[in-house]
Formats: structure tokens, C-alpha cells, sequence
């Protein structure tokens, strides 16, 4: 029996994301920033919108390692890629809850500043 998708052809698409996807963001931040009058924001949001690309082809790259080392039906290899993607996984939320929080403090000290 065949595989529907190989690995090569996964490496193959998700090297194509990692290589389309930032330069995406920062084409539709640029174009966002334009229209909303606010370019160096947007392209921002844009790139690291755009870095999801490199970041699950990394994803990817470390996942074959960890299998490539202790085997697809290995419970010591399931359990590092548990540990490792869930350590992932509250890092960056965390990082995205402290950022968000950030920025609607800052939204709410300069609507508050400007009523006064």
C-alpha cells in the first residue's frame, strides 16, 4: 500500500511555507498599513503573522528528529514531543496573552488620557 502524501512531499510544501508565508504578511501588512494609514504597525502584524510559516516547518523539523531518534512507536519519543509541544504551546500563548494585555493597557491609558 502507498502513502497518499510522503514525507517528501511534505518537506517540500511546508519549505515552500516557510519561504511564502513572511514575505505574504508583509505584502498584506503593507497593503493594510496603506489603507489604514498606519504602515509600520501593520507590517509588523504582518510579519509575524507571516513568521507561522517558518515556525511549523521548525515544528516539523524537530518532530522528525525526535521520531528519527527514538522511533515512530517509541512512548520515551511521544512523551519529549508532549513535553516539548506543550512547553511550546504556553510559551508563545503566554506570550500572546502578555502582548495583547500590553497593548489594551496602553489603548485604555490613551482613551482615558484624552476624556480627561
Amino acid at each position: 500500500m502507498q502513502e497518499l502524501i510522503t514525507v517528501e512531499q511534505t518537506e517540500r510544501a511546508l519549505a515552500l511555507m516557510a519561504v511564502v508565508f513572511p514575505s505574504g504578511g508583509l505584502l498584506i501588512g503593507a497593503i493594510l498599513g496603506v489603507a489604514r494609514r498606519s504602515f509600520v504597525h501593520y507590517l509588523i502584524v504582518g510579519l509575524l503573522w507571516g513568521l507561522f510559516g517558518p515556525a511549523v516547518w521548525l515544528l516539523w523539523r524537530m518532530y522528525n528528529g525526535i521520531v528519527g531518534a527514538y522511533g515512530l512507536d517509541s512512548v520515551r519519543g511521544l512523551l519529549v514531543n508532549l513535553v516539548l509541544f506543550v512547553g511550546i504551546g504556553l510559551v508563545v500563548g503566554i506570550g500572546i496573552g502578555l502582548v495583547r494585555r500590553q497593548a489594551r493597557r496602553g489603548a485604555g491609558e490613551t482613551a482615558s488620557g484624552s476624556t480627561e
